[in-house]
């Protein structure tokens, strides 16, 4: 596998959406850098580390952090360590030892393991990139990604970073391969999570080729600093500012969908507001029928949607709002599903698309 970012993203998502992966654990990404993300497979590469003037706020967070994907097994066991063996925040020496291996079934799979340290965020960060925006794009025209005036989505800059302690990123390049890592209890405990102090180990063993990031780096050390294991993006399209940029997107999509055995029809009436003033479409849809409102501008704010269930003598109506969909909709898309057997209870729900 070659994509080790793209899959480590896709975990982090399931539990935070807007998060892009830092699987190789670089330095480089830190609150206010400018850089380019490439949508395929998340990596970020520096453009300018100090090009904006940011005031960041950190804030605490869980201390463990703990992802896997499928056909990934985990087992601690105790070990007697060397008599020789020091452990390295103390000082003193241990001989109690714990091993923790990892069993990778499929190549592909991964584990993801940290002590997380803090969670980092640019203050008022949609101001700082107005703020900057002729600064930002001048330096987008510099790596090609803008015309001096406007900025190419990809473009953009890191506004949240989630930091750990200490931790690992491991995945095995072929069927049947493990990863084990073995220290004092203390050390293995805090290196994942499980104590509070900076964690270490002593020694590492794998089965198969394996792709390993481990913080810290080497055996017998405790981390000098935190690493930055994720974190957010905010984009641009043109000079429309793009706060949780996670794909391309061109315009905004609502997917109606009236489920098959509804037998209700379902008039519909989107209305927003744009630059050039407010837009309204109406649509009627039957049972087992899908409508799209399709190119939705991305500077479209104030979405309202009403959704009328016409009884033969009551209607039902709801109501949904997206004051800012730049901010709400991660994949550019919602999609709203809609069921009801008259003259029974109606129903909707709203999802995002995948």
């Amino acid at each position: 596998m070659s994509n080790w970012n793209r899959a480590f993203t896709n975990l982090i998502r399931n539990s935070r959406p807007p998060f892009w992966g830092n699987w190789a654990l670089s330095p480089q990404i830190r609150p206010g850098a400018v850089g380019i993300v490439d949508p395929t497979s998340g990596d970020f590469r520096l453009v300018a580390a100090d090009l904006l003037k940011v005031k960041v706020n950190d804030a605490a967070t869980s201390n463990t952090w703990q992802l896997s994907s499928e056909h990934v097994s985990r087992k601690e066991a105790s070990l007697k360590l060397d008599a020789s063996t020091v452990d390295p925040e103390t000082g003193t020496k241990v001989d109690a030892g714990l091993e923790v291996k990892w069993g990778l079934e499929k190549a592909g799979a991964i584990a993801s393991e940290f002590a997380l340290s803090h969670e980092s965020t640019v203050e008022d960060f949609g101001t700082v990139l107005h703020d900057n925006l002729d600064v930002l794009a001048a330096k987008a025209k510099s790596v090609s990604m803008g015309d001096g005036t406007n900025i190419a989505q990809g473009f953009g800059v890191v506004t949240s970073v989630l930091w750990a302690n200490s931790g690992l990123n491991v995945g095995s390049q072929e069927d049947s391969g493990s990863f084990s890592l073995a220290g004092s209890v203390s050390g293995i405990n805090q290196m994942l999570g499980k104590a509070s102090g900076r964690g270490s180990y002593v020694s590492t063993n794998q089965e198969k080729s394996i792709d390993r990031h481990l913080w810290p780096d080497r055996s017998g050390v405790i981390a000098p600093v935190p690493v930055p294991i994720a974190y957010t993006f905010a984009s641009f399209d043109r000079r429309l500012v793009i706060p949780n940029w996670i794909m391309p997107i061109g315009s905004f999509e609502l997917v109606l969908v009236n489920q098959v055995w509804c037998t209700y029809i379902v008039e519909v009436t989107l209305s927003y507001d744009t630059p050039s003033g407010p837009q309204t479409k109406k649509v009627q849809i039957s049972g087992g029928l899908t409508k799209t409102f399709g190119d939705i501008p991305l500077n479209a704010t104030n979405l309202r949607l009403h959704l009328r269930f016409i009884g033969m003598i009551n209607d039902d109506h709801y109501e949904l709002q997206w004051p800012s969909p730049l901010g709400q909709w991660l994949t550019g898309q919602r999609h709203i599903d809609m069921w009801g057997v008259w003259p029974g209870q109606t129903h909707y729900r709203e999802r995002e698309a995948q």
